[in-house]
């Protein structure tokens, strides 16, 4: 749904009236997004990422759309103490999923961008064929509070980014090779 101008805080009260657990909020400059916000309600956490690279489904091809079921995920490469929270934040947007499920959609983290891809795979003989249904875009995690999003200052946090945690040439943060 479009957020238009409604506030923060009615968003929220409307999404836990209405029994959601997840709230995201995809933020854009000048049509093109460049954030996303996932907020586990009702009591957290809330994760911020930038986002950035963005393909939409339309422009990516392939069968015209994604089967509606429940995917099965790929967490790869986030190895570390903050690569299993912030895999986990991103784990439990889904339902758990259906074994016959042709639907996958993989998170991969590569140099702490974590690369998001949304494929259908089907069985040929003794070969499996995948084939990209988007859209596909990356991540890049900066904060982790442990409130909701209507929360905002007021919630402690969990994990912050800071410039210049980057400036090792090999650290990785998500991964722990």
């Amino acid at each position: 749904m479009n957020r238009g101008r409604a506030e923060l805080g009615a968003l929220v009260g409307a999404c836990r009236a209405a029994g959601v657990t997840d709230l995201l909020v995809l933020h854009e400059t000048r049509g093109r997004p460049d954030g996303l916000t996932v907020s586990h309600l009702p009591h957290g956490p809330t994760a911020h990422f930038t986002l950035s690279g963005a393909v939409l489904r339309q422009e990516v091809g392939g069968l015209g759309g994604a089967p509606l079921a429940a995917p099965h995920l790929l967490l790869l490469r986030l190895d570390s103490a903050l690569g299993k929270r912030v895999g986990s934040i991103l784990k439990h947007l889904f339902p758990v999923p259906r074994p016959d499920s042709r639907r996958v959609v993989t998170f991969a983290n590569e140099d702490d961008v974590i690369l998001v891809r949304n494929h259908v795979y089907r069985r040929r003989g003794r070969t499996v064929e995948l084939e990209e249904v988007g859209p596909r875009f990356q991540l890049r995690p900066y904060l982790i509070r442990l409130g909701t999003l209507e929360q905002g200052d007021a919630a402690d946090v969990e994990w912050r980014w800071h410039p210049y945690t980057a400036t090792a040439p090999k650290r990785r943060l998500l991964s722990a090779t």
